[in-house]
């Protein structure tokens, strides 16, 4: 057996990058203040170089976490700045005020609002115990600069967090309205979808329904020998099959334009008579019934009951036995009322729910309409809509 090797699990670290540049620049800076000649010294050094130089780099790398603990990192610059001065005195420098300032920063930038009540003391600790201990301090007018710096930091910091909150607050907002977006267009192109298989439903299935019972009756006519009554049946087929290939063309065409179907001229009422003619044709015998004064209709009221109608006389065809049916419509002040009974016994029961149905049903709920369906007493089935005209 070949000798194995156990990987154990290391823990490893990570630290940002971006949170180690400024305390390694502020290190660097630092030591400007210890090792050249006091003549190109921007302040004064006190205590040995080495150590100073040491405890500079420590409170200045601390603040690779000014951003988990910023309260931590002040309290442990200002502890160690206490114990340099408290045991050589106080120097003057970049060294020296910095960290400070840069750690007072992030408790307003990082912390909430309420650590003030606790930064701000340990700020003023570390700048009363240096300024006790440092052995050239005079009250001018660059103590006055420092201390504004100093005293500015927090408020600073606090301004980027608020910014920095307010951001953060439109970006979620941003979000929200783009999720609330995309819901809105997906519940747009599925009602967008729904409407147009209403309308193939409608354009074909009326069509392919009529082409399919005139050539079943111009089957029936050939087996009879009764040649040109067949022949008339088949040209009535082949105008009924044109017709329904030239309303699918239009719908589609205009949905590869990018442009509304419903804005493109629809059929309404006016073409009843040519969908009554048709379904004759196609072997149905329909009595019409129309009463009331007929007014002019809003277009989309309009193309409903159209189709409403169209929809009723295509199940007349393919479900009652014989296809006899009875057609009223009823011009009332404000309604209009559709109502198709046949006298055949319907093969489909008036409780099944298919798309036909359905979709008569979305397209008169979108009028606040009421569509009823019951079987008769010979069991005929029978529809009866009603249509709101809000709009004359």
């Amino acid at each position: 057996m070949g000798a194995q090797t156990l990987a154990v699990p290391v823990r490893r670290v990570s630290w940002p990058r971006s949170d180690w540049v400024l305390p390694v620049v502020l290190a660097l800076i630092a030591q400007a203040d210890v090792w050249p000649p006091a003549s190109y010294n921007l302040g004064h050094l006190v205590g040995p170089a080495p150590v100073v130089s040491v405890l500079y780099v420590v409170t200045a790398l601390a603040l690779v976490w000014r951003k988990r603990s910023p309260v931590a990192v002040l309290a442990f610059v200002v502890s160690v700045d206490a114990v340099e001065y408290l045991s050589f005195g106080a120097p003057e420098g970049l060294g020296s005020l910095l960290p400070t300032v840069v750690a007072f920063y992030a408790v307003g930038r990082y912390a909430g609002t309420s650590a003030v009540t606790v930064a701000a003391p340990l700020a003023l600790l570390g700048i009363a115990v240096h300024e006790l201990t440092d052995p050239v301090f005079t009250l001018t007018g660059s103590n006055a600069v420092f201390y504004a710096v100093v005293a500015g930091a927090w408020p600073l910091g606090h301004a980027f967090r608020r910014r920095a909150e307010h951001t953060d607050q439109l970006q979620a907002r941003t979000v929200e309205l783009a999720a609330q977006r995309d819901r809105l267009a997906e519940v747009t192109a599925s009602a967008e979808r729904a409407r147009i298989a209403r309308e193939l439903h409608d354009i074909v299935g009326h069509g392919l329904s009529v082409t399919v019972l005139q050539l079943a009756g111009a089957t029936a006519l050939l087996d009879n020998d009764r040649v040109e009554q067949a022949r008339e049946q088949l040209a009535s087929t082949e105008h009924t099959a044109r017709q329904t290939l030239t309303e699918m063309r239009r719908l589609l065409g205009l949905l590869d334009e990018g442009d509304d179907p419903m804005l493109a001229p629809q059929p309404g009422l006016a073409q009843l008579d040519e969908l009554v003619e048709a379904t004759r044709r196609a072997g149905a015998q329909i009595t019409m019934q129309v009463t009331g004064n007929p007014a002019p209709l809003p277009p989309s009221l309009d193309l409903t009951g159209y189709r409403v109608l169209q929809e009723a006389l295509t199940n007349v065809l393919k479900h009652a036995r014989p296809p006899v049916c009875t057609v009223r419509i009823v011009h009332e002040p404000d309604a209009l009322a559709l109502e198709v009974c046949d006298a055949g016994r319907t093969a489909t029961p008036a409780t099944t729910a298919g798309r036909g149905l359905a979709g008569m049903r979305e397209r008169i709920t979108v009028f606040g309409g009421i569509l009823n369906t019951d079987v008769t007493a010979t069991g005929g089935f029978r529809l009866c809509a009603r249509l709101p005209v809000v709009e004359r």
